[in-house]
């Protein structure tokens, strides 16, 4: 899926971070990343704010099952590896937040 420019290297390593940093620095890595690139580039922009609300979405979801819901996490994985390859993938439900 295509919406915006072809990502550069640096962008595909960035993206991929935004949804790594999940699992270092929960919430605030993605924030930090949304922050810095919101307005260099939409790809890396994109991954960040889809990293961003899948967390508050887990966390909820974690909360409420005891922390058996922390288990979808490891989607971040998948989503980490789909923005490394340069596409525009999202999270179900939540695939368009983030791409204006």
């Amino acid at each position: 899926m295509t919406w915006g420019e072809t990502p550069t290297s640096d962008d595909k390593l960035w993206a991929m971070v935004a949804h790594l940093s999940s699992f270092v620095f929960p919430f605030l890595g993605s924030l930090a990343l949304y922050l810095i690139f919101k307005d260099k580039g939409r790809f890396v922009k994109y991954h960040a704010v889809q990293s961003l609300v899948f967390q508050l979405v887990a966390w909820v979801i974690g909360g409420v099952t005891c922390g058996f819901g922390f288990v979808i996490m490891l989607a971040q994985l998948w989503l980490a590896y789909r923005a490394y390859q340069g596409e525009w993938n999202g999270y179900p439900l939540i695939e368009g937040v983030g791409k204006d």
